[in-house]
């Protein structure tokens, strides 16, 4: 089976590593994948496809004019039918015509015309897998709590004042949200494509928007590699990594700490609170970029270890701390919850989108009812200060991983939709 996955990048990015752990999985059960990208970090990676030098072949002075102009429309407004008019003569090349399945990823950042997917989706199989809701707003992948983007997006708040500052992706200089959903909408309707979202919750927002329609909406979850993120000696690790072992230690791990969205600044400021009115302050310990982030450290017991690439170091981080800080204000399905989870640490989360059924409450970890630093500081002082640390979670949340996010059986899920779906299409490929 000969797979080309579609994404904004090749490796940075959430939905790049989901589709490079897919990808190897594939692989090493004989299948072949590879990867058509708007920006690659590796071009030497024989593997990876630009879009651009895929479709350079089919410029004409015509489709170069309309492209400069779509381009700029599109930064002005949002997604354009003329913005990269070589997108649509991808059904012509050679790498579209060796593909058994169009696996699409995130198509935001000016790399991709939506507007090819009628021509894409009547030649092959297509599959989007979507880990936000892009694909059915008129600009946001995070709409947080509004749900206009429902029966048809309009004024958008979260390109207004404020919101601008926290929209994901980078907000247009004017609001078109009103066009670019419409002009979605009419997209799907002309459209047969096969959805893959990683939770229920996910799966109850995709039916009740434009994409409700689609041939299939299936649910299978980011998977993790329990070989190596695994449970290690919580004592032996603390040691290793400079830390007491007598202290009570949360983490917080994302991308970048500047990232609203990610909710750092609610973690730090609930650990301010507890500091300031008690004195006894748990370890902060952190993972991730320091982008966009610049206040003043006040806390008087935390350790950043800064991005941490190696997988078994992040094991090891994960397993060293008493509770995972996962404060994201809007997300899919958040990997670093799953690995937290698979090393047996428990998730504090608050109570947006999928994460009560990730952080179940009294299995593994504790939902937090308001999205405040003073709520997340109530209860950090409730279940890790006065209370048992949590520590009786453990081996529950192992469990729990064990059972719902292992990387190869998230894989044979993959295969076995796919083989479902060549047969319904004709059987194309060989799996």
């Amino acid at each position: 089976m000969r797979l080309l996955h579609v994404n904004a990048t090749s490796h940075r990015g959430g939905a790049a590593r989901a589709m490079r752990r897919l990808h190897n999985a594939l692989t090493e059960r004989g299948h072949e994948s590879r990867f058509l990208v708007g920006r690659s970090m590796h071009p030497e990676d024989p593997l990876v496809y630009s879009i651009w030098d895929v479709v350079e072949g089919f410029t004409t002075p015509a489709n170069r004019i309309k492209s400069r102009i779509g381009n700029q429309l599109e930064r002005l407004i949002g997604s354009h039918p003329w913005a990269n008019q070589n997108n649509l003569r991808i059904v012509d090349t050679d790498l579209y015509h060796w593909a058994d399945i169009i696996d699409l990823r995130n198509l935001f950042g000016g790399f991709f015309n939506l507007w090819c997917l009628p021509a894409l989706t009547a030649g092959k199989p297509v599959v989007w897998r979507m880990p936000d809701l892009w694909a059915v707003t008129g600009h946001c992948a995070y709409p947080y709590d509004c749900d206009r983007w429902v029966t048809g997006c309009h004024h958008c708040p979260l390109l207004r004042k404020d919101g601008r500052e926290r929209v994901e992706p980078t907000p247009t200089l004017l609001d078109g949200s009103r066009r670019v959903w419409r002009g979605k909408k009419d997209i799907y309707q002309r459209s047969n494509l096969h959805i893959i979202v990683t939770t229920s919750w996910m799966r109850d927002q995709v039916e009740r928007s434009i994409l409700g329609n689609a041939l299939s909406v299936n649910i299978i979850s980011n998977g993790v590699d329990l070989e190596t993120y695994r449970p290690h000696p919580q004592e032996q690790v603390r040691l290793e990594l400079g830390l007491d072992p007598n202290e009570v230690i949360v983490l917080w791990a994302a991308g970048g700490k500047g990232n609203y969205r990610k909710g750092y600044h609610l973690a730090y400021g609930a650990l301010e609170r507890i500091q300031a009115e008690t004195g006894q302050a748990p370890w902060l310990i952190t993972m991730g970029g320091e982008e966009g982030w610049s206040r003043p450290e006040t806390l008087k017991k935390v350790k950043h270890f800064g991005y941490i690439r190696d997988a078994d170091m992040q094991a090891r981080i994960y397993s060293a701390a008493d509770a995972f800080l996962c404060t994201t204000l809007a997300d899919g399905q958040p990997q670093t919850a799953l690995e937290s989870l698979a090393c047996g640490t428990p998730v504090v989360a608050f109570d947006i989108g999928p994460m009560p059924g990730i952080a179940l409450e009294g299995k593994t970890g504790v939902i937090v009812t308001n999205p405040t630093a003073e709520a997340l500081a109530n209860t950090i002082e409730q279940h890790l200060i006065q209370g048992d640390g949590l520590s009786n979670l453990r081996e529950s949340c192992r469990a729990f991983a064990e059972s719902n996010f292992d990387l190869k059986v998230q894989t044979g899920k993959y295969v076995s939709l796919y083989e479902r779906i060549l047969q319904e299409h004709g059987g194309m490929g060989e799996v």
